[in-house]
């Protein structure tokens, strides 16, 4: 959810008069910065000997701030969770199948009508398995992995309504270096371990960068910017629209979501003063409320947009 912040970090760039700005897009997939790249790299070392309990350790290194709650039914979940679907490394989505997943779970909430509509996970994976390249599994595993991530995320939701149209929307205009073609077929053709070293992500980039800028800020961990979005919508602030879109009666009467499943969300965010605690669920929240916001800015009063 960092489109919010992106779209007021332009208007903050827009009010000191500034027009033109470089941008890091595109570093992350090119160079390996997600960890998505690295939970791959974990669960394939550790389904060499699933059942290890010093290999799972590794997740601390993806989650550190998790392990350091002492939190024993937190770091169980987090292993349980990462060692489903383990062993399926002759999938060419292996890297993206989790979260794949986790996302599809979103789909408890749709109603009886939309889920007739919906394919399920197994067919939208067997219909992008047979775009890849034919020679694909002779690819090393990593950029196996980047390459689902630049076709699937990098074009169609980072570059688009991440990256332009928050921009724009403030009449600032993006210039993106790493995604010069030639940078990108640097970086392709690299070794990788020089993008991805052992658990230190765009390798090459950091190293480039010794001497540049502080070395605090080349070895931080990644600071991801969200939106607290369970909060802000039905935190300590009320909304009027937001409650007449999540009502029951809206629900139903728009047709995408489960009134029952919906309301049973809404309410055990507000007994949580706006703090949803899972991921899954503050997905489920904003997914709800954007698709009711749509139909009812652009179906239902298209004469108002």
């Amino acid at each position: 959810m960092a489109k919010l912040p992106l779209m007021m970090l332009s208007q903050l760039v827009r009010e000191n008069n500034f027009k033109v700005v470089l941008t890091g897009e595109g570093a992350d997939e090119v160079f390996a910065g997600y960890n998505i790249f690295k939970e791959d790299k974990v669960r394939r070392f550790w389904a060499k000997n699933p059942d290890s309990r010093i290999r799972p350790r590794l997740l601390e290194k993806l989650y550190p701030y998790i392990f350091s709650q002492n939190n024993s039914k937190a770091v169980r979940f987090l292993e349980l969770f990462f060692k489903k679907g383990m062993m399926d490394l002759d999938s060419p989505v292996y890297s993206h199948m989790l979260r794949w997943e986790n996302t599809s779970h979103l789909k408890q909430f749709f109603s009886k009508d939309l889920k007739n509509q919906t394919s399920d996970l197994a067919d939208f994976t067997n219909r992008y398995t047979k775009t890849l390249p034919d020679d694909f599994m002779s690819w090393d595993t990593l950029s196996r992995a980047q390459y689902i991530e630049n076709k699937i995320f990098l074009s169609n939701y980072l570059l688009s309504s991440q990256g332009d149209r928050m921009a724009m929307a403030n009449s600032i205009e993006g210039r993106y270096p790493f995604l010069d073609h030639r940078v990108i077929e640097f970086a392709a053709k690299l070794p990788p371990h020089i993008r991805m070293n052992g658990m230190t992500e765009k390798y090459i980039l950091k190293k480039a960068a010794e001497g540049l800028i502080p070395s605090e800020l080349i070895n931080r961990p990644k600071q991801p910017y969200r939106a607290p979005i369970s909060q802000a919508f039905l935190g300590d602030t009320h909304h009027e629209y937001v409650h007449e879109l999540l009502s029951e009666k809206i629900i139903h009467e728009y047709g995408y979501f489960d009134p029952q499943k919906t309301s049973r969300l809404v309410k055990k965010c507000q007994q949580q003063k706006g703090k949803l605690l899972s991921e899954r669920e503050n997905m489920a929240l904003v997914g709800i409320l954007s698709t009711q916001l749509l139909d009812f800015h652009f179906i239902k009063n298209p004469q108002t947009t």
